[in-house]
């Protein structure tokens, strides 16, 4: 017997003997309280009619659950069965119908699919149900109400808690539906507190559940399950209708369905274990005012109860003796589970964590993903990191694999340029092929060829030996060498050079001041103490480099040409078989259009450690000091040192001198964007940004606030 297997059992021990008690003590108090049955007697056709009526409309409470769930997984009906049978037991056993969540995981765990999602058809049964008893209710009380006024006012009373538990669970419902937006940010402001892991399973539960809501709206035929639900109810009515014409004969037929229907009303009080006497209490007083007799038999009460509880509860004790089955599946293929998200087997929720994060701050990118997704355009299969204002995510679409990329209308023509550019270089290798073009009113998004066997140049060059790392940096500088540059000559061009300082640096700096108040206080300084060494803020060393004529001279002789834009590890792929690569993520958007923009991109990764920055909760800044910690690896220090012993041999020495000018613009061209990421980190980026200038400018000089870059303190490697 599994441990959760025990736990059920003592439960339904513990349910029996609370249960037992209370029974006991109301039939003690009940034996000299009134007459058990009425002087005529008591048909006895009435408790079988009663019971088959019961059992029936609970065989249609489990198709109509099948109509629900099989949407998300074929199932038989069997299994729904004997989920709501062990679910009505523990109602009967627990409080506040707890047991409606051990059916939701008992039938979850068998058809291995969400529980949330379980839970959800579970929720808006009972709505449906909620709906049509105050219904039924009201208007027996609105008929009623002259002939019983007490009756009928404690009927209201009843049925307007009924109505309401049911309005609360449709306004959740259509919440998570429409994706609320508020709702979703306090959902992921509460998930932040979690860790890692337990964040991100907990916002992929939610998620499901609402995208479970699109699946069951969008493909269950609802109208069965109304049709079917109303068909339900008219046997649930008529068997306690048969209880009270046994019992209580000669009464009219529209008080004994008001007195059928209160038996519900009743029954649908929260309450404990053996809650038979806070039944009798409320069934008594509704049945004995609408009958118009002074007194209800004990008997009507008691089988009433029974016949409610009895007989189903005792199914469900016969479906929890058998051993527990999990819904026999064939072994599903490893991307199964990602394209089906209600499925349940194997925890896939990691895959998503860059898009739920997204998803849960708010993001209006990440929402247009999720309603292609809701409405079935294509299946996400794993998210990636996302550019700015960009997102990029393997899809299953027209039955294959495929990169998309994805951005909004306002964003579309960056996006709309990458793919030109890689139009324009179909047939050349190691660069990703486009497939589908789609714009819009919504988004703008295009495919790119998936290639399953190349992984993460970040991920290859830490697990292969670095020779081989080495041997791949040489072919991919070969291959943009060979294939993306054009041989043209060298000119001198100040004026490009002053919009891009303007544009690149300063703007995009002042930007991300506006959105961040750490990074406007910083600015106030005109020095900055970073990580214990003191450095001319970026305003002084910006107007140092101005100051200085070589250093102006060399950065405005440029090659316009086209390059890559964006050639950071994150952008490379590597195939283990054979060391071949892809280069990803192209960007045409550079006013400076020269090969050492493409080297300064390395460099930001190899050198400056931007892949192990950006996994970097936050930085302190206070004052005119920022802190952080500063971290690359030993394999980052051995590439970075090959790639400067290339460019001793192929650049000359004033092209090497501004290779640290362009790393520094990298990281202020992207201080807007990961003020918006992380803001809590940016302190680190702009401080980086900082030393690279610092250092630049350090070439130039006999002596420099900051050391020159081969006696600037080495970042610490982490093996």
């Amino acid at each position: 017997m599994t441990r959760a297997r025990g736990w059920g059992w003592a439960l339904v021990a513990l349910g029996l003997l609370v249960s037992a008690v209370f029974f006991a003590r109301f039939m003690a108090e009940s034996r000299q309280s009134g007459q058990w049955v009425s002087a005529s007697g008591v048909a006895t056709w009435a408790i079988p009619v009663a019971v088959l009526c019961q059992v029936v409309a609970h065989v249609l409470r489990a198709k109509n659950a099948q109509r629900l769930l099989r949407v998300v997984r074929p199932t038989t009906w069997r299994i729904l069965f004997s989920g709501l049978s062990i679910g009505f037991l523990f109602n009967a056993l627990l409080p506040f119908r707890l047991g409606e969540l051990v059916r939701a995981h008992l039938i979850g765990r068998r058809m291995r699919i969400s529980r949330a999602v379980v839970f959800f058809t579970i929720l808006f049964e009972r709505a449906v149900d909620g709906f049509v008893l105050g219904l039924c209710a009201l208007g027996v009380a609105l008929v009623m109400r002259e002939r019983a006024p007490e009756a009928t006012a404690l009927m209201l009373r009843l049925t307007a808690g009924v109505v309401a538990a049911s309005l609360a669970v449709a306004a959740l419902i259509w919440l998570l539906y429409t994706q609320n937006r508020r709702l979703l940010r306090a959902l992921g402001q509460t998930t932040a507190l979690l860790n890692d892991r337990l964040r991100d399973r907990t916002r992929f539960v939610l998620w499901s559940l609402i995208y479970g809501t699109h699946v069951i709206f969008r493909s269950a035929r609802l109208g069965r399950f109304v049709a079917t639900t109303m068909g339900m109810w008219l046997l649930y009515l008529g068997s306690m209708a048969a209880l009270v014409w046994g019992f209580a004969p000669g009464h009219g037929a529209l008080a004994t369905v008001g007195a059928a229907t209160s038996a519900y009303l009743a029954v649908g009080v929260p309450s404990g274990p053996g809650f038979l006497g806070t039944f009798h209490y409320y069934y008594s007083e509704l049945a004995r005012g609408l009958l118009g007799i002074s007194g209800v038999p004990l008997g009507l009460s008691l089988v009433s109860w029974a016949v409610l509880i009895g007989p189903f509860s005792l199914v469900g004790l016969f479906f929890l003796l058998e051993r527990g089955r999990a819904q026999a599946t064939a072994s599903a293929p490893s991307l199964e589970p990602l394209k089906n998200k209600l499925h349940r087997d194997s925890d896939i929720s990691r895959e998503f964590s860059h898009f739920l994060d997204a998803y849960f701050s708010g993001q209006a990118l990440s929402h247009v993903l999720s309603t292609g997704e809701l409405r079935g355009d294509f299946r996400m299969v794993r998210t990636f990191k996302g550019g700015s204002n960009a997102s990029t995510l393997l899809v299953w679409d027209d039955g294959s694999l495929r990169v998309r990329k994805v951005t909004l209308p306002q964003y579309a023509q960056k996006l709309k340029a990458q793919h030109d550019w890689l139009e324009a270089r179909r047939h050349v290798p190691h660069l990703p092929r486009p497939l589908r073009e789609v714009d819009t009113a919504g988004y703008y998004a295009f495919d790119l060829e998936y290639r399953e066997e190349y992984v993460p140049f970040f991920q290859f060059l830490h697990s292969e030996d670095v020779e081989r790392s080495r041997q791949v940096l040489d072919r991919v500088l070969d291959f943009v060498s060979a294939h993306i540059y054009e041989p043209v000559e060298r000119s001198h061009q100040p004026d490009v050079l002053a919009r891009y300082l303007r544009e690149k640096v300063e703007d995009k700096v002042h930007d991300a001041a506006a959105l961040s108040p750490a990074l406007a206080a910083l600015l106030a300084h005109p020095t900055l103490c970073i990580n214990g060494q003191r450095y001319d803020n970026i305003g002084p060393a910006l107007a140092r480099l101005r100051a200085n004529p070589r250093a102006m001279e060399e950065l405005a002789s440029t090659r316009q040409t086209p390059i890559h834009g964006d050639l950071t590890v994150d952008n490379l792929l590597v195939r283990r078989e054979d060391g071949d690569f892809m280069v990803l993520d192209p960007n045409d958007e550079n006013a400076i259009s020269d090969p050492v923009v493409d080297l300064g991109k390395l460099c930001q990764s190899l050198h400056s450690g931007y892949e192990f920055l950006c996994q970097l909760p936050s930085a302190k800044a206070q004052g005119d000091l920022v802190e952080y910690e500063e971290a690359t690896s030993s394999r980052y220090a051995e590439l970075y040192a090959h790639l400067q012993r290339r460019f001793e041999t192929l650049l000359a020495p004033e092209v090497r001198r501004t290779i640290l000018f362009h790393e520094a613009v990298h990281y202020c061209r992207m201080l807007t964007y990961r003020a918006r990421i992380n803001p809590d980190s940016l302190p680190a980026f702009f401080a980086t940004a900082v030393r690279l200038l610092n250092a630049f400018n350090a070439q130039y000089a006999g002596s420099s606030a900051a050391p020159p870059p081969d006696e600037s303190p080495p970042l610490r490697q982490l093996a």
